[in-house]
């Protein structure tokens, strides 16, 4: 989802932080001054203070690849080549990239062996790792796809749009039509579920600048919708105002009792919807949130396994709410994760955040406190333009290939001359 609280320069990411599972509110703000320390030093040219502080920022965030990235900068201009080229090393083994050989503060280390081959791991790292096949796509290029949800009664699946505010049903055969009505009043659609059991869609709706009909007094409402599939028709729909604080509903998932739980990525709230009371509750608020996007159960239901896009990881103990940020092994960033599902004992990431875009498999200890190494399983596929939110169908996973964030404003504009056709991918888990 675009709504995500991890953006700036290279040198200054104020919100996006990756914090040991330990580190309190304090820590955190300490992280932050000394990152804006760092930046000001920078530009000073004070290059000894510069390390010191992006060292501290990154210390107390570990694993942030942007931090590391400008840590072994500060190591470049402060003359410790190894220290740099150590760094440098832990960021490609992550699977990410960066064009290392056209920034000038490495320029002393440019005809280093070590840096060369760096540079050439960095760039394996964009090459193509394609075993995802295209599922379907449809002809409705304005839509900016997504969600994606199926039904295995019927075999449709359901794609949502944050442009055109609408959920689009995608029969076995092909064929498109419109499960949602302009007068269910759904704003930008992004996580779906269906309850395959009680066929019931459950909707996440929020209002976004990139959506038809925007009102600024409307921004940060949001409600989760609720479909009945047997007739297509919105049975109920639970609001949250934006008098007290924003919110952008971004993903939910669900439990075999039939309970809902939704993710805030604004707000650093989980809701939860009791399939006995059904309504809309509170069930989790933790200021070391910063921008929640998917979650999943673990197999007896007892966990449930939330992606931060600037924090990483959490685990939640639904019984007594006891949360858990999940340590990454030294090589694993869990920045920038979209789509996130528990599979055979693995956690199943689409990774938007971080270059390049990926899905990767995470695993986990025994005690499922630690992530200790990951495989990537698809990277640089031709149809990837910001992947996002997926379903698992019978081991393989269908996702939404290309969402087009980038080709709509804050003023919904749309690049018409530069959509595609949505797509969705299918890949063998």
């Amino acid at each position: 989802m675009k709504i995500k609280i991890f953006a700036g320069l290279m040198l200054l990411i104020l919100s996006g932080v990756c914090v040991s599972f330990a580190q309190t509110t304090v820590e955190m703000n300490q992280s932050r001054v000394s990152e804006r320390q760092a930046v000001a030093d920078y530009r000073a040219n004070n290059f000894p203070d510069f390390l010191e502080n992006i060292k501290n920022a990154s210390n107390l965030r570990p694993n942030h690849s942007r931090l590391l990235y400008n840590l072994a900068v500060a190591y470049a201009v402060n003359n410790n080549p190894n220290e740099a080229l150590d760094t440098l090393k832990q960021l490609a083994e992550m699977g990410v990239s960066f064009q290392i050989e056209k920034d000038n503060d490495f320029k002393s280390l440019f005809e280093n062996d070590n840096f060369q081959q760096i540079q050439q791991q960095m760039n394996r790292n964009k090459q193509a790792l394609n075993n995802s096949k295209q599922a379907f796509s449809i002809n409705q290029k304005q839509l900016i796809t997504e969600g994606i949800a199926y039904n295995p009664k019927t075999k449709t699946f359901y794609l949502s749009s944050i442009h055109q505010r609408k959920i689009v049903a995608v029969s076995a055969d092909g064929k498109e039509q419109d499960l949602s009505a302009e007068a269910d009043g759904l704003w930008s659609v992004s996580g779906m579920k269906v309850d395959a059991k009680r066929q019931i869609l459950w909707v996440c709706s929020s209002v976004f600048p990139q959506m038809k009909g925007f009102k600024k007094e409307d921004d940060g409402k949001a409600g989760i919708f609720k479909y009945d599939l047997k007739n297509g028709k919105l049975l109920k729909s639970y609001l949250l105002s934006n008098e007290m604080e924003k919110h952008a509903l971004g993903d939910l998932t669900l439990n075999q009792k039939g309970d809902v739980f939704i993710t805030d990525s604004v707000s650093p709230n989980i809701y939860f919807i009791d399939s006995t009371q059904d309504k809309l509750e509170l069930f989790l608020k933790n200021d070391i949130f910063t921008s929640l996007q998917g979650a999943d159960f673990s197999a007896d239901e007892k966990t449930m396994f939330v992606a931060d896009y600037g924090k990483g990881i959490f685990k939640i103990d639904l019984q007594t709410k006891q949360l858990t940020q999940l340590k990454p092994a030294k090589n694993v960033t869990l920045l920038g994760l979209d789509g996130f599902y528990f599979h055979n004992g693995k956690l199943i990431g689409i990774q938007n955040g971080i270059n390049p875009n990926r899905v990767v498999s995470f695993t986990l200890n025994p005690q499922a406190t630690e992530i200790t190494g990951f495989t990537t399983l698809e990277v640089g596929h031709p149809d990837f333009n910001e992947p996002t939110l997926g379903v698992i169908i019978d081991g393989e996973l269908f996702y939404v290939a290309n969402s087009q964030w980038a080709l709509v404003n804050e003023k919904a504009e749309l690049q018409t001359d530069k959509l595609k056709n949505p797509v969705v991918l299918r890949l063998r888990l």
